[in-house]
């Protein structure tokens, strides 16, 4: 099972238990109820009756969870819903009373029980219990509804995210692409040395894409293969040599990370910097890995003081910060910084 499964797996409700849940909520009421009221009378009398009243009150709540609310309280239907309601506690409260009168024949109660089943106070007992627990079910399926809710914003929001990498891994830039072809063209045209080596890395980035970005986690050695060979190819597009700096420290073995997980942050320098200004643009970047930490730097210049920098287009680092944090939740942190004349970007990560 992916680490994506896993995830969404822990998104979903516990339904297999469900049945599980209502049994021992059930067993916790009847205990509860005998161990009050077996001082009264003789605990096995109590015990019946509780059982009894528990069954009784069983069919209100469940009418009330299962029909009553989905069909007329979430659909606003509120007085349908109140009059059902009421009617309905009105009958299982006649019911539970004549059970009781039942019982007084069947059992030995003794005379104080008798009394209190006589009593007043009793009927409005019944009458108060009955709603009292409804009104604790109620609270219970809204709380939990509420809980389902926020996952399957979650959910949403993850498979959203999910799909924006998926898209991203199946293309690689049309833009990237068509200068790299050109200039592929042009160095074949020229018969230059150079052609062969590009072809490679083209072909290498490509195949990292189709063949290894399946998978959950890569080496990290491989991702930052891929994005030395990217800003290689991206230099092409220029015939003086762009100012673009990437240094890695560390050693990379052995620590694996997610896919093109970086690469949207050097898409985003080159969409909103003035790196194709040869002589004033300019990127740094670096890669620290230090045992279960890994830090990636990055700052570009900008061409524009008031230069946008989440402009439309791609995933964006708004997304890319959702992603970071879908992933590794607290063990991530993103952090940006604007001058006047520069944009960067620290993502620190805990790996393991």
């Amino acid at each position: 099972m992916t680490s994506k499964e896993k995830y969404l797996k822990t998104l979903m409700p516990a339904r297999k238990y469900r049945i599980l849940f209502h049994l021992l909520f059930w067993i916790f009421y009847v205990g509860t109820i005998t161990l009050f009221f077996g001082e009264i009378s003789d605990i096995k009398n109590v015990f019946t009756r509780t059982v009894i009243t528990a069954s009784f009150n069983a069919v209100l709540v469940y009418f009330n969870l299962y029909y009553l609310l989905p069909v007329y309280f979430e659909k606003r239907k509120y007085w349908h819903y109140a009059v059902y309601l009421n009617l309905s506690v009105l009958i299982i409260s006649i019911i539970r009373i004549e059970a009781d009168f039942l019982l007084v024949k069947m059992f030995n109660f003794d005379g104080f029980v008798v009394h209190l089943f006589s009593a007043l106070t009793h009927y409005l007992s019944i009458l108060i219990s009955c709603y009292l627990l409804l009104l604790l079910t109620s609270s219970i399926r809204f709380i939990k509804e509420y809980f389902e809710n926020i996952q399957l914003r979650e959910k949403i929001r993850y498979q959203k995210l999910e799909a924006e990498l998926r898209n991203l891994k199946n293309q690689l830039n049309p833009h990237f692409l068509f200068n790299v072809l050109n200039n592929i063209y042009s160095l074949a045209y020229l018969k230059s040395d150079k052609a062969a080596p590009v072809i490679l890395k083209l072909s290498e980035m490509m195949r990292y894409v189709l063949y290894e970005c399946g998978e959950p986690k890569v080496p990290l050695k491989n991702e930052i293969e891929y994005l030395k060979n990217y800003l290689d190819l991206y230099q092409l597009k220029k015939e003086e040599k762009m100012n673009i700096e990437f240094k890695v420290n560390g050693n990379p073995d052995g620590v694996l990370i997610e896919p093109l997980l970086f690469l949207p942050l050097f898409e985003n320098c080159f969409k909103h910097g003035n790196l194709e200004d040869t002589k004033n643009g300019w990127l740094k970047s670096e890669l620290t890995i230090n045992g279960k930490y890994l830090n990636l730097w990055i700052e570009n210049s900008m061409g524009h003081p008031d230069q946008a920098k989440n402009l439309p287009g791609g995933i964006g680092v708004k997304n890319i910060k959702e992603r970071l944090k879908m992933i590794y939740g607290n063990n991530c942190e993103f952090v940006e910084v604007e001058k006047n004349n520069s944009y960067s970007v620290s993502v620190m990560i805990v790996t393991k």
